[in-house]
């Protein structure tokens, strides 16, 4: 009998409890509130002025949950833009911050791509690309990239349950750079403005220079020659050689023109560039200077991490200050060239007395 209770208590109290679990998962799944994310992906088509674009077909995109760290940076009105400045870091922010993957997709020929998320107040999302990388016609590899693109649904317009997100690609490149700092008397160091650069190559030893029409010529007076490309440290001391197709090779930066209290150091006279040759679209390697790894520019941008570090550094010396003899006070130095004056006076009265002598004794 106490047996049959029992049975009958455990298969009340399950029921009970099942009963709680349906409910509870219909209270969640009243709660949530479903947004089909529609994304539209283009592509920018390489070396078009103006730039072009064509749809984005078969790149991949990630949706990631961002809700948590979201949260945590409620307060922070740069979030979003930070988030968006990492581009080439933000696969390392996903696995330090524990952001937890949604769906990943890959877009059709049309460049679309569809995710599922909620658009429930306080959830937030991040959508990130996969790199996509080409060669060009030279054997000059470069990316394209989207920015990452953080969001929260409920903020955004939404158009029955559907929320549309327009994307383009932006062109990354290898770019050589490098930044232009001066050492002071009192050892600190600060950018330098306005210093003038050349870049060049070796060819049996004779040195070929870049031109402004990215051709290359041997010249005596680069910094003085019109033809010859001048590349100028900006406010941030920033050297950077855009717009220009180098192939991979080993060239040069070399310093030509500095501020009148600074000196050229011998390491600025020649700063050596590396570009490694791309043997396969999986494994670009990247520009070296000095042997210092580069990072990518994305759209002609720096990221935001390289302006803030400034790095690779090239310094010149502030010139010590020429060092004049000390010379006596105002009052002293008239008093001495007086005294020294009326010396001579008397010197040469003296003389001419025992000249007068002389004649007179010869007499």
């Amino acid at each position: 009998m106490i047996k049959k209770m029992m049975i009958s208590i455990v298969t009340i109290l399950s029921a009970v409890l099942l009963s709680f679990s349906l409910s509870h998962k219909n209270v969640e799944a009243d709660l949530s509130s479903p947004v089909t994310i529609k994304l539209n992906h283009q592509l920018s088509v390489y070396g078009s002025n103006p730039m072009a674009y064509m749809p984005g077909a078969n790149v991949t995109f990630k949706l990631y949950d961002l809700t948590n760290d979201y949260q945590k940076h409620q307060n922070d009105e740069n979030y979003f833009q930070t988030l968006k400045s990492l581009n080439q870091g933000i696969e390392k922010y996903i696995k330090q911050n524990n952001i937890q993957l949604v769906e990943t997709e890959r877009t059709d020929e049309n460049g679309q791509a569809i995710f599922h998320a909620d658009k429930s107040i306080g959830k937030a999302y991040l959508i990130v690309q996969e790199q996509v990388k080409h060669f060009d016609n030279n054997g000059l590899v470069y990316e394209q990239m989207t920015d990452p693109i953080a969001f929260v649904p409920a903020d955004q317009k939404v158009h029955q349950d559907i929320l549309t997100i327009d994307t383009k690609s932006a062109i990354v490149t290898r770019v050589p750079y490098f930044f232009k700092y001066g050492r002071t008397l009192d050892r600190k160091e600060t950018p330098l403005a306005g210093v003038k650069f050349v870049f060049y190559r070796l060819n049996n030893n004779r040195r070929e220079y870049l031109t402004n029409d990215n051709s290359w010529q041997i010249v005596t007076d680069p910094l003085h020659d019109s033809a010859i490309k001048k590349i100028v440290s900006d406010e941030n001391g920033l050297v950077a050689l855009n717009d220009t197709k180098l192939v991979a090779g080993e060239y040069y930066f070399e310093e030509v023109a500095t501020l009148k209290n600074f000196e050229i150091s011998k390491l600025a006279q020649q700063i050596k560039v590396n570009i490694p040759a791309v043997n396969s679209v999986n494994d670009v390697l990247p520009i070296t200077v000095n042997g210092q790894p580069l990072s990518k520019v994305s759209a002609g941008t720096m990221p935001d991490y390289v302006m803030k570090n400034a790095q690779p550094r090239i310094l010149n010396y502030q010139k010590k200050p020429t060092v004049l003899p000390a010379l006596p006070a105002t009052g002293v130095a008239i008093g001495s060239i007086s005294v020294i004056g009326l010396v001579m006076v008397i010197l040469v009265l003296f003389m001419k007395q025992r000249n007068r002598k002389k004649k007179g004794e010869y007499k």
